[in-house]
């Protein structure tokens, strides 16, 4: 690979492309062209966000904490699954994708050929139509990428170069797209007034957690998280803009992250972290267990300290600690948790958390872990299947809702998040989700509470609460 410039010129993609096309004409297929950049000036992110709305599909990747954002814009393919296999098809797609592939400038994590997307939490739960254009399992390669990392700013261009490919042209169109997203400024926009906020009801959960704490009584199982929908619908259109600019905002400690389609737009702030990979190093952490924070420090700190010392929540945390140590034992050669939870303390709610790092196999990636761990105890529950199957009957689909979500590039190396503390928005309506982890000891009105502490990110973004 050669080292980056300073800024690309249309000579040099030009050039790039042109090889791309006589590849492609030997081969006798299309071939994946990648090249990356740095820029020397960061653009506004949100900026290059909104202005990637002319192109149709769209992403967006942010760890606030960490000086880290990807934002996606436009489509050079698109891999996609369906079924219980779907993220293996996905994961062979990519390889047939990257064969043969010319990347270009990669010298920083997130650049290159960077695929976004996520993949459904139950492939077998009957499709709703609330979930149309969304995948069983499916990743983006963005025609234009832009990635920040502690204040540098990098450009990539992906194109699937054919044997009829005009390099010229394409160069051309590159660099009208670049200067569009790269040149637009940021304006803030308002959410709608919400004329109609409609939530699953405490009856209903009732009767909900009532059939789950049978089945655990009766040894079925040992934890199910069931979660309700919120819906709003507005005098107007939800600004996925405004939505992301005020998570990003109030939860830094977060993974922000969108994924529009055109269509609809899937967001949310999630402290759930599936998993990151890079280099072989892997680190994941692991949320089960929550309480509200308090109205003083000592308030805060009493309500920590009795999270730690509850019976039911450390059962609900250890649950989920046992499943993820016993699934990487086998594919780590090196593999190290905290033996006692810490707390993890968010604007609004603090959970139990234990972290993992670990060595993965030179010949694993990113998505081998996510085939490996999802669905996992703190999203599903314990046996999975029974979890699984008394969440198809309740809830039906969840659709991307608490399934994995995020990036891999070229090399197999990336990060994945469960996609929480979420909303789909379509219009002028937005549906959110909350869940809560039920095992033996749970209260029924405490559960319920839960849930309305886990609604309250998405409804602040969305102009509510």
């Amino acid at each position: 690979m050669r080292p980056p410039a300073a800024e690309v010129e249309p000579m040099q993609l030009a050039s790039r492309f042109g090889e791309g096309q006589r590849r492609a004409a030997s081969l006798g297929r299309p071939v994946l062209v990648s090249v990356a950049w740095p820029l020397r000036t960061p653009p506004d992110p949100l900026a290059f966000f909104a202005a990637a709305k002319r192109y149709g599909v769209r992403s967006f990747w942010a760890r606030p904490d960490d000086g880290f954002r990807m934002v996606g814009s436009g489509a050079a393919a698109i891999v996609q699954g369906s079924g219980e296999c779907s993220i293996e098809t996905v994961r062979q797609s990519l390889a047939s994708l990257l064969d043969g592939a010319i990347i270009e400038g990669v010298g920083r994590r997130g650049t290159g050929p960077v695929f976004t997307g996520g993949a459904r939490f139950d492939p077998l739960a009957e499709r709703r139509p609330l979930w149309s254009g969304f995948p069983d399992a499916g990743l983006v390669l963005p025609r234009l990428l832009l990635t920040i990392s502690n204040g540098e700013a990098w450009l990539t261009a992906n194109l699937l170069v054919s044997p009829e490919t005009d390099p010229r042209q394409e160069t051309d169109r590159t660099t009208t797209m670049v200067d569009a997203l790269t040149s637009a400024g940021f304006q803030a926009e308002p959410q709608p007034r919400t004329l109609l906020d409609s939530a699953d009801g405490y009856s209903g959960w009732k009767e909900w957690l009532e059939q789950a704490l049978r089945l655990i009584e009766g040894g079925e199982l040992s934890k199910v998280v069931l979660a309700r929908r919120r819906t709003l619908l507005g005098d107007g259109d939800f600004s996925p803009l405004a939505a992301l600019d005020r998570l990003v905002d109030s939860y830094p400690q977060c993974t922000v992250f969108a994924v529009d389609n055109g269509a609809s737009t899937f967001l949310g702030a999630t402290p759930e972290e599936l998993a990151r990979l890079h280099k072989g190093a892997l680190s994941l952490s692991c949320l089960a267990g929550t309480a509200p924070r308090g109205d003083t420090p000592e308030e805060d700190e009493r309500l920590g300290r009795e999270l730690l010392a509850s019976g039911k929540e450390r059962r609900e945390h250890q649950a989920v600690v046992t499943m993820l140590a016993g699934a990487l034992g086998n594919s780590c050669s090196e593999l190290y948790w905290n033996r006692e939870p810490d707390i993890a303390r968010l604007r609004n709610v603090q959970h139990l958390r234990t972290s993992f790092n670990g060595r993965l196999g030179s010949d694993r990636g990113i998505l081998d872990v996510v085939r490996l761990l999802h669905p996992t105890p703190a999203l599903g529950g314990t046996p999975t299947g029974a979890a699984l199957e008394l969440i198809r009957r309740l809830e039906g689909d969840r659709g991307w809702y608490a399934a994995p979500l995020g990036w891999l590039d070229h090399e197999g190396d990336g990060e994945f998040s469960v996609a929480i503390r979420s909303a789909l928005l379509q219009g002028d309506q937005a549906t959110l989700f909350a869940g809560s982890g039920i095992v033996e000891g749970s209260d029924v009105q405490r559960e319920f509470e839960e849930t309305e502490l886990k609604f309250q990110p998405l409804l602040r973004a969305l102009g509510e609460g």
